[in-house]
């Protein structure tokens, strides 16, 4: 009995991360259930802009250098096996997935410079992951409720390899892709050239320094060890 459901509980595991079964939020992703302070915290930032995870031990595979400046490094502090530096939440195994951390070849892909992170591919350059977006895992084109038309979302910057009226787009630049980045003009789709991947700014969160491992949800709820508080509380009668 114990084999059966162990094997049910893989199966449903595949058709899950296939998009094969329905699930009560499958077009979106799970970031709901997360929500704000699974990927920030406003007092425990382990990283610039408040951010609550970040991976400090996996290493691109690509050119060996570290996802320092990446948007990459919060995101695989949970998508990636602990061993790696996340924290085991359907890892993404950089060795196996699409290239990031580097300049992309434009004679292999047209990518818009606003969708690159300082002129290099990141995992937002495919993902918006705030959970505004409604799209079918977070990604920035609507492929459908499970993904089945995902070649619309491949042609955004491989559009010479495709068959552009099979898959029902008119045009790369007709194309719209999602955004939650600028508050002013609110969550939505914008044009392939127009769409904020990222927001420059200032770099104003300055964490204390790096913690052992990731601290996940609920980490507002626990103090990392390496707080340096006063022994003597100033404001004690």
């Amino acid at each position: 009995m114990n084999k059966i459901k162990s094997l049910f509980t893989a199966l449903t595991s595949v058709l899950l991360m296939s998009g094969l079964l329905a699930t009560t939020a499958s077009a979106q992703g799970p970031h709901e259930g997360v929500a704000c302070l699974g990927c920030h915290s406003v007092h425990f930032a382990v990283d610039d802009k408040a951010f609550a995870v970040k991976n400090t031990t996996m290493i691109n595979p690509i050119n060996g250098e570290s996802l320092d400046g990446l948007v990459a490094a919060k995101c695989l502090g949970c998508h990636e096996t602990q061993e790696l530096g996340g924290a085991g939440i359907r890892p993404i195994h950089l060795h196996t997935t699409h290239p990031i951390g580097i300049i992309p070849n434009p004679r292999v892909a047209d990518v818009p410079d606003n969708l690159l992170k300082e002129g290099k591919l990141d995992c937002i350059s495919c993902h918006e992951p705030h959970p505004s977006n409604p799209n079918f895992m977070y990604l920035r084109v609507d492929t459908g409720s499970y993904g089945e038309n995902l070649q619309k979302f491949c042609v955004t910057c491989h559009s010479a390899k495709a068959d552009m009226k099979l898959i029902g787009v008119e045009s790369v630049e007709a194309l719209e892709l999602f955004s939650a980045m600028d508050q002013q003009a609110g969550a939505k789709n914008f044009k392939r050239s127009e769409v904020p991947a990222h927001n420059e700014s200032i770099q104003y969160i300055k964490p204390l320094g790096a913690i052992p491992a990731n601290d996940i949800l609920p980490n507002y709820l626990k103090k990392p060890a390496w707080i340096n508080e006063p022994e003597i509380n100033p404001l004690a009668q």
